[in-house]
């Protein structure tokens, strides 16, 4: 809830802002001088005015979808191709507001959850690609799992050798990647219907950001030693990520 206001707080922001221009650019309009600059105002006008109406929509669309996780067909793409646009806008704008950038994401990332799985994509498992962070990795591990995930000894330090278990009772593709350039490369590799992806709340929303061909369902993955070294992800909602879109199970 708390990041869902920050989210509402951002937004409302946008709406303050751009009404401010609006009423300043039909306040000009108004007057009988300047017929060029009122031309230019007008038009400028009409878009803040589209503007509006689009954050007013995507604040509608966006609570009915954290409160009945359902949209129909419209309603999703209109939210999704708006919040794809105003994405970056709303980062920055979070920073100037002092608002953690990072609630942001979480939003973005759970918005896009939520539009995923309420549609119906049922795939084959190898048609699957879990795509894992190398942080997640015991730091102090010996056996480089980048390449190859069976490399991993199954010592319990991590959660890799619980991952192991579910590729193994599922039959998915998993691997780990150092970073997107590594992550865009294993996709182009192995050619997947579908991704479930493991990452911090910022890899995460670039991620979705540059795989928008694919559905991709993100799970932030826990920090309790903070960012980049020992991560840890809940099992579970791995787990259900999977089901989500492996048919027949």
């Amino acid at each position: 809830m708390k990041e869902e206001k920050s989210f509402i707080i951002v937004l409302s922001y946008m709406v303050l802002i751009i009404s401010i221009m609006l009423i300043i650019g039909l306040s000009i309009s108004l007057t009988d001088n300047f017929t060029l600059i009122k031309d230019i105002v007008l038009i400028f006008s009409f878009i803040f005015s589209l503007v509006l109406i689009s954050i007013f929509l995507i604040i509608i669309f966006t609570l009915k979808l954290f409160k009945e996780k359902k949209l129909n067909k419209i309603e999703s793409k209109i939210l999704y191709y708006s919040v794809s646009l105003y994405y970056p806008i709303l980062v920055a704008l979070a920073r100037i507001t002092r608002i953690d950038k990072d609630k942001i994401r979480l939003i973005y990332t759970k918005i896009n959850n939520l539009l995923i799985k309420s549609k119906n994509i049922k795939i084959k498992p190898q048609d699957l690609l879990i795509l894992l962070p190398h942080c997640i990795q015991y730091s102090e591990c010996k056996y480089k799992i980048t390449n190859d995930i069976n490399n991993c000894v199954k010592c319990g330090k991590c959660d890799i050798d619980k991952i192991i278990k579910l590729k193994e009772e599922y039959g998915f593709n998993v691997v780990v990647a150092t970073g997107g350039t590594l992550a865009r490369k294993w996709i182009m590799s192995l050619r997947p219907k579908a991704i479930v992806a493991v990452a911090c709340e910022r890899d995460l929303s670039s991620g979705i950001n540059d795989v928008k061909r694919l559905p991709v369902i993100g799970v932030i993955n826990e920090r309790p030693n903070g960012p980049c070294i020992n991560t840890k992800v809940s099992i579970d909602s791995l787990e259900e990520a999977i089901k989500f879109f492996i048919k027949d199970i």
